[in-house]
């Protein structure tokens, strides 16, 4: 937090945090939860073996692990497995098909890191099952790897690489009013992962946001932000010369507004202070997507949104311009608070979307708008005191708005043998796919306090 003395320039302390995220643990502990992606890699499996000088099998019948890798062909194996390691996290996918974590080599989908070789391994399995996973110690985890992945369109990073996986939320060394002295540094710390664009993320993501010079639809009203998307833009002018299409982080950002999920907000100093002398940026922590939208300007498409400052996590940009104006010296007064909270994984809701297409599992409707599928993810025992449900993919349901609007009102409640009733009545059974591993006595939890409430309101 900003504290009395000059604004960030005061706080500013960016090499901490690029130290840390070069950490092995301070990277890679974030798999499964914040990083969620895959690249993969396969070994041959040998029925008649026989060494190599390099210590390598070579398979009788199959050649080489040159070969047997070539044998890797089909791209919905590769996409199979991603999809159920995202599933599964990445110990659990790890440990179902002993597979060891890569401690050098990574696979790159989508700006997100995974084990390139359990990756490989296993996609090859599904591709030649009566064969099953590969071995990881019949090829090499560096240039064959690479050679496998890159024929998907996977890239191969390292551990010691540029750059670390991707981290949605706050950067513990950096808390808001953190001020670097340029877009590298904050690139370094991890802040905001790109040097010029002004939206850091992918399709299913958005990780960080930039406001900078130039861009006129950018607005700061109090603790709300104005952002405008990229594309379209002329970029000796900057006027709109073609539609913004709703892809790649702009789609990431309406991605996180389905999640739930906020995103960091770096902003430059002159946005604030109208200043164009004033070069440095200010990071102003974590904000909430609320809306999002098109609109029109110089007669072309642009995407639209609207962010909201997270109580708690965030500084209010508003009275940060303020003070910046008036030349002040100390931050806007703000009280210490003491605040307990649940932090969110939102890859579990993802996870149970993806396993349902987007399709309720109460009512079977999917939904589907103009930025692709939606559904919501519904926690069956709620998360908190004093219900403590946890954060896991066995607790929660993929369902329409309307059905998890029933669910969180007690209207509709499940029963063991996964009969659907509303306010008592029987309206179906729930869908429940074999991977989702449901724990229905979640299920028997909600309805408990289901018929409390119920009770309570005189409902039959």
């Amino acid at each position: 937090m900003l504290t009395a003395g000059k604004f960030g320039r005061r706080t500013k302390n960016p090499n901490i945090c690029v130290s840390n995220l070069l950490n092995v643990t301070r990277i890679f502990g974030y798999f499964g939860q914040q990083i969620v992606g895959i690249g993969a890699k396969t070994q041959t499996i040998c029925s008649t073996a026989a060494s190599d000088r390099g210590g390598r099998k070579r398979d009788k019948d199959w050649g080489t692990s040159v070969g047997a890798l070539s044998e890797l062909t089909d791209s919905s194996a590769i996409s199979r497995t991603i999809d159920e390691f995202r599933l599964l996290g990445r110990d659990n996918f790890l440990s179902k098909y002993g597979q060891q974590p890569s401690v050098r080599y990574f696979a790159e989908v989508g700006g997100m890191l995974i084990d390139s070789k359990p990756l490989l391994a296993v996609a090859y399995g599904k591709q030649h099952p009566a064969r099953g996973p590969l071995s990881i110690r019949l090829f090499a985890g560096g240039e064959e790897t690479r050679r496998a992945l890159k024929r998907f369109g996977i890239e191969l990073v390292t551990r010691g690489s540029d750059r670390p996986g991707v981290l949605y939320g706050e950067i513990t060394e950096c808390p808001p009013g953190t001020v670097f002295k340029d877009r590298r540094e904050a690139y370094d710390a991890a802040v905001h992962r790109t040097t010029q664009a002004g939206i850091a993320g992918q399709s299913d993501g958005t990780q960080s946001i930039c406001l900078s010079d130039g861009y006129s639809d950018d607005k700061i009203q109090g603790d709300l932000i104005t952002y405008t998307g990229f594309g379209g833009r002329d970029a000796n002018t900057g006027r709109h010369i073609a539609d913004q299409k709703l892809e790649k982080g702009n789609l990431g950002l309406v991605e996180n507004f389905k999640l739930g999920r906020p995103v960091r907000v770096l902003v430059k100093e002159s946005v604030l202070t109208d200043k164009k002398a004033d070069n440095e940026y200010i990071y102003l922590g974590l904000f909430a997507v609320t809306s999002w939208g098109w609109g029109t300007r110089d007669g072309w498409k642009v995407l639209i949104y609207q962010l909201r400052a997270v109580a708690g996590d965030s500084l209010i940009p508003g009275e940060i311009a303020m003070a910046l104006t008036r030349g002040e010296d100390v931050t806007p007064p703000r009280r210490n608070t003491n605040v307990n909270r649940v932090v969110r994984n939102y890859d579990v809701a993802a996870s149970a979307k993806r396993l349902y297409d987007n399709t309720c599992q109460i009512c079977r409707t999917r939904l589907v708008t103009a930025a692709g599928p939606y559904s919501e993810g519904a926690h069956i025992r709620p998360l908190g005191i004093p219900h403590n449900g946890p954060d896991t993919l066995e607790n929660i349901l993929c369902l329409c708005p309307n059905c998890h609007a029933l669910f969180d009102g007690h209207a509709l409640t499940v029963r063991p043998d996964g009969t659907v009733l509303n306010l008592g009545k029987p309206m179906g059974k729930l869908k429940v796919a074999l991977e989702h591993g449901l724990n229905f006595e979640h299920l028997a939890y909600q309805k408990q306090i289901s018929t409390a409430s119920s009770e309570r309101a005189g409902l039959p």
